[in-house]
């Protein structure tokens, strides 16, 4: 039976080791660090600070990865919105010519229309040459991630954002500090049909019994097993589950691989890359980790 008892619905999401066989294509990961208490996703959206870390890593991203003539995935999150703001104002300049974005989201697609950068579809661009993007936790070793853990809201659309990560040459991941981590525990967020979820989540929850607890997300108010009175339901009419973790997760891995044979599942948010990766400083309030690869696999 899924857990009644009262638990934290807002647990970060922790990857876990996983070793891949084809390394192909590259892969970067940007960090912050926060100095003081970060700025709300409204203040992010609405205002630049050239002198905010969380500011310049999404500065160096445009500045050192972006060329002219791209086809550029656009990330969800605070400091992909800084990063789609920059970007815009540098079109306008005439720093960039021909640039065209494929938003993750909803909410990425308004923020790039009002800066002015041009959209196109996803089933109209069978490759993208870089994206960036925000991540709720990044595992150090292994750079597999785990999306749509906080942010998710609707407008929002794990399926989305993993497709467009799925389509890319090149992308960069901008972390905060904290979110870059060793550890492996937390919430894995997973994306079901809304018909007979109750099943789906019985189902999921007897397969990590002991381990974790099922919870449907809430759109508004307060969170419980069943999702509250409002449970959220996704841009495709999806509902979320989140898979909290009472115990330190085994494999990421193979989470996600059993989590893909339980019927009514559709996606989940554990994003996998392969290694071969290695780290640099660069100033005092972030750094950068290069991943080479030439196959993205994704789980």
């Amino acid at each position: 039976m899924m857990a009644t008892t009262a638990a934290a619905a807002n647990l970060p999401c922790l990857p876990q080791t996983w070793k891949a066989n084809n390394p192909k294509g590259r892969h970067k990961v940007i960090t912050w660090e926060r100095r003081s208490k970060s700025p709300s996703l409204t203040a992010c959206y609405c205002s630049l600070s050239e002198t905010s870390p969380l500011f310049r890593a999404a500065k160096h991203t445009i500045d050192t990865y972006i060329k002219s003539g791209m086809v550029i995935g656009l990330g969800s999150g605070q400091a992909s919105a800084m990063a789609i703001k920059y970007l815009g104002h540098q079109i306008r300049a005439g720093a960039f010519k021909h640039i065209l974005g494929i938003p993750t989201s909803v909410v990425s697609a308004s923020e790039a229309a009002k800066a002015g950068i041009p959209l196109g579809e996803l089933g109209n661009s069978s490759q993208i040459d870089f994206a960036f993007d925000d991540v709720d936790i990044i595992e150090e070793r292994t750079l597999i991630s785990v999306i749509g853990c906080q942010r998710l809201q609707g407008e929002e659309s794990i399926i989305q954002e993993k497709l467009v990560l799925s389509m890319v040459d090149q992308i960069v991941f901008m972390v905060t500090e904290n979110q870059y981590k060793r550890g492996l525990e937390g919430s894995i967020p997973v994306v079901i049909e809304s018909l007979n979820w109750l099943e789906t989540a019985e189902e999921i929850d007897d397969l990590f019994l002991g381990d974790a607890e099922v919870w449907r997300r809430p759109s508004i108010g307060h969170a419980d097993p069943l999702g509250g009175d409002f449970p959220l339901v996704t841009s495709e009419g999806h509902n979320i589950l989140d898979v909290i973790f009472t115990s330190p997760i085994a494999s990421l891995v193979e989470v996600a691989e059993s989590l893909e044979k339980v019927n009514g599942v559709v996606e989940h948010g554990v994003v996998s890359k392969f290694p071969a990766w290695k780290f640099a400083r660069v100033g005092d309030h972030w750094s950068i980790v290069t991943l080479s690869t030439s196959y993205f696999g994704y789980t």
